[in-house]
């Protein structure tokens, strides 16, 4: 298993952007929640994980333009995925770039991706904030 991308390893100037923009538009956010980044934040959240297989790496033709994507079908027991009585999530299709064009990132490879999502307004909306902090494949 190689891990190709840990948001813990990053300087933590990734999270500054976010906490500004919370504090202006959601000032009473940080009255109950840890600043996002901080060393408390990391200890106490809870991060979604999602298994996946790589259905594709590389170009890929849309709308008359070639593009450089990884496909994923997810593989959660969650969405009954791979299983020949289940619907399935469909795969979904991310551009490469970053940590996406590491070398074992290739077709029928498994892919575990940890993340969150922060939502300021206390509701799934425009204002929320997906974040991937983990990304490990084999």
């Amino acid at each position: 298993m190689t891990t190709i991308f840990d948001l813990r390893d990053e300087p933590d100037d990734w999270a500054v952007e976010i906490n500004e923009d919370i504090t202006v538009n959601f000032p009473d956010f940080f009255e109950n929640n840890h600043r996002i980044g901080s060393p408390e934040w990391w200890e106490s959240t809870e991060f979604d994980i999602a298994n996946g297989k790589i259905n594709h790496a590389g170009p890929l033709l849309d709308e008359g333009e070639l593009i450089d994507v990884v496909s994923i079908e997810t593989l959660d027991k969650d969405y009954n995925s791979a299983s020949p009585y289940g619907g399935g999530m469909p795969e979904y299709v991310i551009e490469r770039d970053d940590f996406w064009l590491h070398e074992s990132v290739a077709v029928d490879k498994l892919v575990e991706t940890e993340s969150i999502t922060i939502m300021p307004s206390g509701e799934l909306d425009e204002t929320s904030i997906y974040i991937e902090t983990k990304v490990r494949v084999w």
